[in-house]
């Protein structure tokens, strides 16, 4: 399979890891960091990046902590500076795609700590659904079944903007002409 990208040796991989997690607030999860650094660059795949990434925690460039039962990781000081060091053997295009990259996937975990969503069964085919956006707006609805609620809470977290602006708009409409 012919690859396009700068990306290529295990330590141009290890470089881009750590380029990457340097624009990171907060730990995040695995699944995040493919989703940062494969969005920055073509020249490798999956398995490339999670050999990369494994021995970057067995070197200590990169740590492992739980948060809510969930495996997170961080940059360590030592990744930190190994990564100020040899930021240059990255090419520039590369290292501006990690930070844009990085910061996408920010902003999408924090909104995604926005939402929530709670099912509750009151009896048979009555089920009750409650969808809520953190300080903007909270929606309790009936529904039929867990399908039905299932259908709704997947559409919330979705579309959790759009569903505000839809609501905020019909509410504020002028209904008596």
């Amino acid at each position: 399979m012919i690859r396009y990208g700068f990306i290529r040796t295990k330590d141009e991989i290890k470089f881009l890891i750590l380029t990457c997690m340097t624009y990171l607030p907060f730990p995040v999860s695995f699944d995040s960091v493919v989703d940062i650094c494969t969005w920055c660059d073509e020249g490798f795949g999956y398995f490339e990046l999670s050999e990369a990434f494994s021995e970057l925690q067995d070197s200590s460039h990169i740590e492992k902590t739980m948060d809510n039962q969930t495996e997170v990781f961080s940059i360590t000081q030592k990744g930190r500076e190994t990564a100020q060091a040899f930021q240059n053997r990255l090419p520039y295009t590369v290292r501006e795609a990690a930070e844009l990259s990085a910061l996408r996937v920010i902003r999408k975990i924090r909104r995604d700590a926005q939402l929530s969503t709670k099912t509750e069964k009151k009896g048979e085919k009555d089920y009750v659904v409650e969808l809520n956006m953190q300080d903007v707006f909270s929606i309790r609805m009936n529904v039929v079944s867990p399908q039905q609620a299932s259908l709704l809470e997947s559409n919330f977290k979705k579309h959790a903007e759009a569903i505000y602006q839809d609501i905020l708009s019909t509410l504020t409409s002028n209904h008596d002409k």
